[in-house]
C-alpha cells in the first residue's frame, strides 16, 4: 500500500460526498436502466450493496433494492435489507476453504496428495494407469489438497445430470440425442445421478472417475464445482465431522451468523425466493455453491478475515496470495481467491482486490476485500440479471466510490505523518503527492550533508525516495507507537533499461539492498501517539530520531472525486 490504511472513513467528507455522489448514479441508474458500466435491469432483479471497513459494524455506505416485479411474490420478503437471505453460489466455495483452515491445522496439508485421504481416489490411481494413458485417465497421485483449493487440479468440471447435456436429454431412461444430432450414448456414459436428486458419495465416484483430465494436475486453473465437494470429503475424513457442522462451529457460530445456513433454512419468510432456484438441493456439491446468507452475514464474514477473527494474521497472509494465474494479466487466481489489480488514483498505483464471486439461475453475490485500506464490499443479487446487475455495480463502485478511498487515505496520510522533522544539524521533511503513490522524503539533511544531493558514485541512496508502510508496528509502553517504513530509491534522470527483462518496476528487488552495520539503508520508522499523528521519524541507518515541527501542506490537484 502507499499509506497506512485510513482510520476515519466514517466521518471523512471526501467519503461523504464520494457515497452521495454514488447514491445518486444508482438513481439514475436504476430510473434510465443505463449507466457507465453497462446497461442495467430493475424491474425484475433486486440487489444489496453494502460496503464497510474491517473497524467498524455499521456499513460505510449501503443501498437494498426491491425491484417492483417483488411485491408480487407468494412467498418469502417484498422488501430487500441487511437480513433479506440470498443463495450465495460459489461463495460458498470460500466457507469451504476457510473452514479447512480453521479446523484442519491451516494450509499445513495443502503439499498432500488428495489419494490420501480419499480411499476411492487411491482405488481409482491404482485401477485406472495415468502414466500409462494420461490423456483419458487422471493423475490423482499428483493432485494436492492445494490444488484443489486452488482449481488447479484440473479435473472435470462437474459430474452429474445438472452438469451434463446427457442428463439434460435422458426421457424416461431414452436417450433424446436426435435434437442436436449427438450420438447415441451407452449406459455407462450417462450420468448415474443428479437428474431427480443429488449424488451420493458413492455415486460421484463411480461415476466421475471415468471423466478425462483437461490437463496434468496444476499446469493451469480450470474452473471445477467438483474440485471443492472432493476438498470437503477430505476435510470429513481428516476430522471424522460432516461438513455442515464443521462450517457452522467453525464460521456460522462464532460470528452470529444466525441468518446463515448450508441447507434450505426452515423459514423462508426473511428469504428472496427465485423459483426454481431457492429450495434447489446440491447434496454433497453444497460444499462447491449452495449455502444462504444475508448481506449484513456476508459482510460480517468479510470483516473476520480482515480482522483475523478467526485465524492468525500470519495464516491469513499466507492465504491471500495468488496460486494461478490467468489469460487476463490483471486478473489471479488464489484458494479460492478471484484476486483483481486495479489502476487506483492519477498515481495509477496498483490496488490488490480479493474478492470471491457465486451464482446461480437467478441469484448473483459478489464479496470484495480490499487489504489495502482494511475495506470490504458486499453485493447480492436475485432475479433474471442478477449477474450483470452485480458487474454493473462493482464496476459503479471502482469508478465513483474507491478513488475516494485512496484520496481519504493520502489526506490521512498527509494530517497524520506529512510535515517538516529536525533534530540538531538534521532535517527532514515528509509530504504526500496525488500523482505518487507513497511518502516523499523532499529533504533530507544529516550533519548538514544533503542526502538526496549526493553524487551517484559514493551515495547509498537515490536522488528520489519515497516510503511505504511495511504493516510492522511496535507499541512502546508510552502512549507512542513506532510504525515501519521501507523507501524505494529511484532516479528519474535515470534511462530506462529495455528489452524483454527490462527494470521497469525492479524495487521488490531492492529492498533492504545496501545498509550500514546490519541497519538498511531504506528502513525507516515513524512514532506516533495515541491520536495517530507522528511525533517522530527515524532514518535508521543515521541512528538518530527527528522531532516533528511543522505540518507540511499537501501538494494540490489530483485529488478530485
Amino acid at each position: 500500500p502507499s499509506y497506512p490504511s485510513p482510520k476515519h472513513l466514517n466521518s471523512n467528507p471526501i467519503i461523504a460526498k464520494a457515497s452521495s455522489t454514488l447514491h445518486q448514479i444508482l438513481d439514475q441508474t436504476i430510473k434510465t436502466g443505463n449507466s457507465s458500466a453497462g446497461p442495467f435491469e430493475s424491474t425484475n432483479t433486486s440487489f444489496a450493496l453494502e460496503i464497510w471497513t474491517a473497524g467498524d459494524f455499521n456499513p460505510l455506505f449501503s443501498r437494498y433494492y426491491s425491484a417492483p416485479s417483488l411485491n408480487q411474490a407468494k412467498q418469502g420478503v417484498k422488501v430487500v435489507n441487511a437480513d433479506t437471505v440470498f443463495r450465495v453460489g460459489s461463495v460458498t466455495k470460500l466457507l469451504t476453504v476457510y473452514t479447512w483452515l480453521i479446523k484442519a491445522g491451516g494450509m499445513s496439508l495443502f503439499n498432500e496428495p488428495i489419494t490420501k485421504y480419499i480411499p476411492e481416489l487411491k482405488a481409482a490411481a491404482a485401477a485406472k494407469n495415468a502414466t500409462y494413458n494420461p490423456i483419458d485417465y487422471v493423475s490423482w497421485e499428483d493432485i494436492t489438497i492445494g490444488d484443489l483449493a486452488a482449481q488447479t487440479a484440473n479435473i472435470g468440471r462437474e459430474y452429474s445430470a445438472y452438469g451434463d447435456l446427457a442428463g439434460a436429454l435422458v426421457m424416461d431412461g431414452k436417450m433424446k440425442a436426435t435434437a442436436m444430432n449427438l450420438p447415441v450414448l451407452g449406459k455407462g456414459e450417462v450420468p448415474i445421478c443428479g437428474g431427480g436428486g443429488a449424488c451420493t458419495r458413492a455415486q460421484f465416484f463411480e461415476g466421475f472417475v471415468n471423466r478425462h483430465p483437461i490437463y496434468a494436475p496444476s499446469t493451469a486453473a480450470s474452473y471445477s464445482n467438483v474440485e471443492y465437494m472432493i476438498f470437503a470429503y477430505a476435510l470429513e475424513n481428516i476430522t471424522g465431522i460432516p461438513i455442515q457442522t464443521l462450517v457452522e462451529s467453525a464460521i456460522f457460530s462464532p460470528l452470529n451468523l444466525t441468518g446463515s445456513s448450508w441447507s434450505l433454512p426452515k423459514d423462508n419468510s426473511s428469504s428472496i425466493i427465485y423459483p426454481g432456484t431457492y429450495d434447489l438441493s446440491f447434496g454433497d456439491e453444497t460444499a462447491a455453491g449452495g449455502a444462504y446468507m444475508t448481506p449484513r452475514n456476508l459482510s460480517s464474514l468479510g470483516r473476520s478475515i480482515l480482522r483475523h477473527q478467526l485465524i492468525s494474521p500470519s495464516l491469513t497472509r499466507h492465504w491471500m496470495k495468488p496460486r494461478a494465474f490467468t489469460s487476463d494479466p490483471t486478473s489471479h487466481l488464489g484458494a479460492p481467491w478471484e484476486i483483481r489489480r486495479l489502476e487506483i488514483g492519477p498515481s495509477k498505483r496498483l490496488v490488490d482486490i480479493y474478492t470471491k464471486s457465486g451464482d446461480l439461475p437467478g441469484y448473483s453475490s459478489l464479496l470484495l476485500l480490499i487489504p489495502d485500506w482494511d475495506l470490504g464490499i458486499t453485493l447480492m443479487a436475485a432475479g433474471p440479471t442478477g449477474t450483470p446487475d452485480i458487474a454493473v455495480l462493482s464496476g459503479l463502485i471502482a469508478e465513483h466510490f474507491l478513488p475516494a478511498v485512496e484520496v481519504a487515505a493520502r489526506n490521512e496520510a498527509q494530517e497524520n505523518l506529512a510535515g517538516s522533522y529536525s533534530t540538531g544539524n538534521s532535517t527532514l521533511v515528509l509530504t504526500t503527492d496525488p500523482f505518487l503513490p507513497g511518502l516523499g522524503v523532499d529533504t533530507w539533511i544529516h550533519n548538514h550533508t544533503d542526502i538526496l544531493a549526493l553524487p551517484k558514485k559514493i551515495t547509498i541512496f537515490g536522488p528520489q525516495v519515497r516510503l511505504y508502510p511495511t504493516g510492522l508496528k511496535r507499541e512502546m509502553g508510552d502512549e507512542t507507537t513506532l510504525l515501519g517504513f521501507r523507501a524505494v530509491f529511484t532516479d528519474p534522470t535515470a534511462e530506462a533499461v529495455g528489452g524483454l527483462l527490462g527494470v521497469e518496476c525492479f524495487s521488490w528487488a531492492q529492498v533492504d539492498g545496501r545498509g550500514w552495520g546490519l541497519v538498511g539503508s531504506d528502513e525507516f520508522l515513524v512514532r506516533v501517539g495515541m491520536d495517530g499523528k507522528a511525533v517522530g521519524v527515524m532514518p535508521r541507518v543515521m541512528r538518530e530520531e527527528l522531532r516533528r515541527v511543522v505540518v507540511v501542506k499537501a501538494v494540490e490537484g489530483g485529488g478530485d472525486v
